[in-house]
């Protein structure tokens, strides 16, 4: 790199860490909303049950689940920014390669997406939080908007092209990985500033979230918030496009359809993060998001014209909100990096397992009751939990860890 000045070295390392930033968000989504509209084009070419399919978007929160309590361990061993570039390639190779055969290989390479977006689900916070401390809320906002445009977009193009006459879903599906390549090599151009800071951000973190917050209400709150503001969108991911092809919409508008209620959540990504940062108290904005979910999913379920397009994006925006209320939660509920990488670690481990059960447990039922009119009704059943939980997570405290009760 040519010689430049100390200011505008910083701002170029800047620049990449908010181009990784904003690269690394698009990856965290874009490879599992791509699979639903696809689900028709590969069913029976793979003679895949409805259940068999539901495991391709389970793996990847089970993934979550059980290898988030380990990522601030590798944090602290690698650096934050060396385990996400590490990740990144990883996202890569599972993105790819998961087309490449039969339903096993699928949902093998799944499972490796499925740990790569795990390390970007737990650090992204306490990245944003330890180089941006003044700008959470903005920054949590960026985060989440290209997090969701990227998904979007995914659900909206993913079946135009693999309906081009040259290419196929496999190629639909492997289009996503350009994005965690991207990421690789920002990552990698920012390795000079990286190696010279010679700092772990998460040196003090435990590889396991610290007892207190297993004795703590909020805590526990703030997980079930955050899997079962998790359980809703990534069910829908996997069932929306078959819901609407029952209601008569074609497989092409069915994709569109869903990249609408992603749609609804980027305007919530942004804002939500910035007004919650400023509020003493995050209970009502919380208690209204589950019941966003809740009157969205009640028009769907019981429309079935170009009107359903008002509700998706009143589900998104219930989506949109609670997503960022979670990611807001493990900071404001938190005093330090290390105790939101910890209630972090706690939320997505515990709280994606709790996701994992909706769409293969909502597939399940849709083949036993050949209807989707039972799932709504329990996704329905569960917006109204989300509504309860967060008049809890939004108290305006923070837990208190051990080192806090010794004076430390």
């Amino acid at each position: 790199m040519p010689n430049l000045t100390t200011d505008t070295k910083q701002r170029y390392y800047t620049v990449l860490l908010l181009l990784a930033i904003v690269l690394i968000a698009a990856t965290l989504r874009s490879p599992i909303t791509s699979v639903g509209p696809l689900i028709p084009f590969f069913r029976e070419e793979l003679e895949a049950s409805n259940s068999m399919i539901g495991l391709v978007n389970t793996l990847p929160l089970l993934a979550f689940g059980i290898f988030s309590p380990f990522v601030p361990k590798l944090s602290s061993t690698f650096g934050m920014e060396r385990t996400l570039l590490m990740a990144m390639v990883l996202l890569s190779i599972g993105v790819f390669s998961r087309s490449l055969g039969d339903i096993g290989v699928l949902l093998f390479g799944t499972l490796l997406l499925g740990i790569a977006i795990a390390v970007g689900n737990v650090l992204m916070p306490g990245l944003i939080k330890s180089t941006f401390p003044y700008r959470v809320g903005l920054m949590t906002g960026l985060y989440s908007v290209s997090m969701n445009i990227f998904g979007a977009l995914a659900s909206g193009i993913s079946v135009p092209i693999a309906s081009i006459p040259s290419l196929d879903w496999r190629h639909a599906m492997q289009v996503w990985s350009i994005f965690s390549l991207m990421a690789v090599v920002v990552l990698l151009l920012r390795m000079p500033v990286i190696r010279s800071a010679g700092k772990k951000v998460f040196a003090e973190v435990k590889s396991q979230p610290s007892t207190a917050l297993f004795k703590s209400k909020i805590a526990w709150a703030v997980t079930l918030f955050m899997g079962l503001q998790s359980l809703i969108p990534y069910s829908l991911f996997t069932w929306l496009p078959d819901i609407l092809m029952t209601k008569g919409f074609t497989e092409s508008e069915a994709g569109w359809l869903v990249a609408f209620f992603q749609v609804g959540l980027i305007p919530a990504n942004f804002v939500v993060p910035i007004i919650a940062a400023r509020m003493n108290s995050q209970r009502f904005i919380a208690c209204v998001s589950g019941l966003l979910f809740f009157f969205g999913l009640l028009g769907v379920s019981l429309t079935s014209s170009n009107v359903i397009v008002a509700f998706l994006i009143l589900t998104g925006v219930g989506a949109g909100t609670t997503f960022s209320l979670a990611m807001m939660f493990f900071v404001l509920r938190t005093s330090t990096v290390p105790e939101s990488s910890q209630l972090s670690s706690m939320a997505q481990s515990i709280g994606y397992i709790v996701a994992a059960l909706g769409p293969f447990l909502l597939g399940s039922v849709a083949e036993w009751t050949d209807s989707w009119t039972v799932p709504l009704i329990i996704l329905m059943i569960v917006s109204l939990c989300i509504a309860a939980l967060g008049t809890i997570a939004g108290k305006n405290q923070t837990i208190i860890f051990e080192t806090q009760r010794d004076g430390i």
